[in-house]
């Protein structure tokens, strides 16, 4: 029975693919922020500049943001606010201090921007040029 001919090459190959995704995934994080960030409505800031890369590891890359942009993204159907603990709500409306027992909230309009920021990162980060690379310098 012969050996196998450039099984040390195949294994380096093979070990270069399974590490591929963490630079890319890196990459493709960044790229998300990059591209989020422009699309997010602005009143404070506070949730453009929330939006960051968590981390990227060999399985996963994860971009958060404050936990409103999930309000943002999706949009919220109208709702009645009332008070837990106080006897009323204070609130400005324009300069104006407002004191209500309970508020009758509209419904927001859904302004989705992750799902959109990802794909147009995934498609300008492609990862085949960069799998093709490690393949490629590999052997």
């Amino acid at each position: 029975m012969s050996a196998l001919k450039g099984a040390p090459e195949l294994r380096a190959r093979l070990k270069a693919i399974r590490e591929t995704f963490k630079p890319l995934g890196r990459e493709w994080a960044d790229e998300v922020v990059v591209l989020a960030r422009p699309m997010v409505p602005v009143q404070t800031g506070r949730l453009r500049s929330s939006i960051r890369r968590k981390n990227a590891t060999a399985r996963r890359a994860t971009v958060e943001a404050h936990f409103s942009a999930n309000f943002v993204d999706a949009g919220t159907k109208r709702h009645t606010i009332v008070p837990k603990k106080a006897k009323g709500l204070y609130f400005t409306d324009g300069g104006q201090s407002v004191f209500a027992k309970r508020v009758d909230h509209p419904r927001t309009q859904a302004r989705p921007f992750k799902v959109r920021a990802a794909h147009e990162a995934l498609r300008r980060k492609s990862p085949l040029q960069a799998l093709l690379k490690m393949w490629n310098g590999a052997a």
